[in-house]
């Protein structure tokens, strides 16, 4: 009777708490995950948000304090227009976190530590279970009771996917690792260890590569200037800039088939030269009679043999190459049209916002200005720009956080998300296509 009569009081409390957010309709207080996905109703971007429910908040000579919990929701947004199509509660995340593993073929697959939920995967577009944890032990009768079930900030040590098979993973009570084929649900073992996707890089750097051979850097103080190709280019510049790079990590061939062409240009190469070399091989005749002419050919074969082994060699190092940069991690965002993205700032003032430039890479080394758009409504330091009083930050809502960043880049859009407000831009004009707040 007792504990009954104090869960009514908890629900009471709770329900009166001016601070307590609406889970459907109210602003995140940060962002998780960040996915495109594709399937036959459209593209999708799909989010994990979380939100701050705050049970007290005090500010003390301002100091603040916040106690309270984090409940998460994944919400799916049409990426040609940024309106919601659907937004799904998981609740509290330390009972119900929902862990992205990674995608195949418009499954976004997820572990939950919710044991109704456990492995599974959603529809991009409704974020309905498409396949659940009870359909892959149908298929692996001896998961049955046997997958592990981690603590709600474990779950990346015991469930991961492997991109360059594409394939979810998982692990049983034993610490074994398997394999699920997204088709057929099968398991295979492995001695893989768990390979995580990888949601949260660090999305601003001052270099990066444009493919396996050339990098690219921003240099100089106040203003950043490129240099490339061995070569310093003094405009265009920019206060403060940083390379975007995707929050999200992709691998070589999945970024830019052309991240490897040197590395594929140079394996052509090796390759037309054995075969010139081989038909020059098959037209010496070391039988011939004179033993001057079968000595000048006989050197003229073991030199050729010799430039085929020091080419096979060099076949070896850059088919090794081609493994290594195949599953290397890379988060590199660079157009079909050779060109990179820079994030900067408007001006050296508290109110400076942010500015995205596309900066296109010529064969001939120079360097072309594509455009510039500035975010009007976003500070390029939020919590100089966008600072609140104390009144208002104690009686406010949740507990935002307004520098947390996130980028990623599909097809011809650049979806920029930071003070909790996505932006999506044309990266062939620079035109702002649609802006939301999360």
């Amino acid at each position: 009777m007792k504990r009954s009569l104090w869960l009514i009081l908890i629900t009471v409390t709770c329900s009166c708490n001016p601070m307590k957010k609406d889970l459907m309709k109210d602003r995140a207080d940060d962002v998780k995950e960040v996915i495109v996905s594709k399937n036959n109703d459209g593209v999708f971007l799909v989010i994990k948000e979380e939100v701050f429910q705050a049970v007290s908040k005090s500010d003390q000579g301002g100091f603040r304090r916040i106690s309270g919990y984090t409940e998460n929701r994944i919400s799916s947004y049409d990426l040609n227009t940024g309106a919601l199509v659907k937004r799904v509660i998981l609740g509290d995340r330390e009972e119900n976190e929902c862990t992205f593993l990674g995608e195949t073929d418009g499954k976004l697959w997820y572990k939950s530590v919710n044991k109704d939920l456990g492995v599974h995967a959603r529809d991009p577009k409704t974020l309905d279970v498409i396949v659940s944890q009870e359909d892959i032990i149908r298929a692996n009768p001896f998961f049955a009771g046997n997958l592990s079930q981690p603590e709600w900030n474990t779950v990346q040590r015991f469930y991961g996917f492997d991109v360059l098979k594409i394939a979810p993973m998982v692990s049983d009570n034993s610490g074994y690792v398997y394999y699920i084929d997204p088709v057929s649900l099968k398991a295979e073992k492995t001695s893989e260890s768990i390979k995580s996707f990888e949601f949260d890089n660090n999305c601003i750097s001052t270099s990066m590569n444009i493919d396996a051979n050339t990098g690219i850097n921003l240099q100089g103080s106040p203003r950043n200037n490129l240099s490339y190709a061995g070569r310093d280019i003094k405009e265009p510049s920019f206060l403060d800039g940083n390379f975007l790079k995707s929050s999200n990590i992709i691998y070589s061939d999945d970024a830019d088939p052309k991240f490897l062409a040197p590395i594929r240009e140079k394996l052509s190469m090796y390759n037309h030269q054995i075969d010139s070399l081989n038909k020059l091989l098959e037209k010496i005749d070391t039988a011939s009679a004179g033993k001057n002419k079968m000595n000048s050919q006989m050197y003229s074969y073991r030199s050729i043999q010799r430039n085929i082994e020091n080419l096979r060699r060099n076949i070896k190092y850059a088919d090794d190459d081609i493994k290594r940069y195949s599953s290397v991690k890379l988060f590199e965002i660079v157009t079909n049209d050779n060109s990179v993205f820079v994030l900067s700032r408007s001006d050296v003032t508290d109110k400076a916002k942010a500015v995205i430039s596309k900066v296109r890479l010529n064969e001939d080394s120079t360097v072309t200005l594509s455009w510039q758009t500035q975010l009007n409504d976003i500070y390029r330091e939020p919590e100089k720009g966008f600072d609140k009083s104390s009144f208002e930050f104690v009686f406010s809502k949740g507990d935002p956080d307004l520098n947390t960043m996130r980028t990623v880049h599909y097809d011809n859009k650049l979806i920029f998300i930071f003070m909790l407000t996505a932006t999506c831009i044309d990266t062939d004009t620079g035109n702002i296509l649609w802006s939301i707040n999360i």
